[in-house]
């Protein structure tokens, strides 16, 4: 079983996202020169939010459809996912979009014969997420 493994940060009350990688670079660079394991390297995506209602833009309940839907049912573009699923497809493109910048899914290019233009096929190439906040 392949497991993704995720790791959310959110970001102090009042600190900018340049303060937190600042201050976690500094953390960072501190365990290195102690010889210490880089906490982060186990995780296969580490991602940073601004607060904790962001966490949404990763496990939402229609974006965990999302996930189990492209691990069972394999479509071959968001048109037929979006069908899938019974929502509009410009919702399902927009999620499937956020979820492919944050890597939480990734989208092939693909051509189906005879077709002359090319489709986004969203794939997850693992078996479970495994997500620390």
């Amino acid at each position: 079983m392949r497991v993704r493994k995720f790791k959310i940060k959110v970001n102090r009350p009042g600190e900018t996202p340049s303060e937190t990688f600042k201050r976690d670079t500094i953390a960072d660079f501190k365990r290195v020169q102690r010889g210490e394991k880089v906490t982060d390297s186990e995780y296969d995506i580490v991602i940073n939010f601004p607060d904790i209602s962001w966490l949404n833009k990763i496990v939402s309940p229609e974006r965990l459809r999302i996930y189990q839907t492209i691990k069972d049912k394999k479509p071959t573009s968001i048109y037929e996912l979006a069908k899938l699923l019974h929502r509009a497809v410009a919702n399902v493109q927009r999620d499937v979009r956020e979820l492919a910048e944050f890597g939480v899914i990734e989208l092939r290019k693909t051509r189906k014969k005879g077709q002359k233009r090319e489709t986004l096929q969203p794939e997850c190439n693992w078996d479970a997420l495994d997500i620390a906040v």
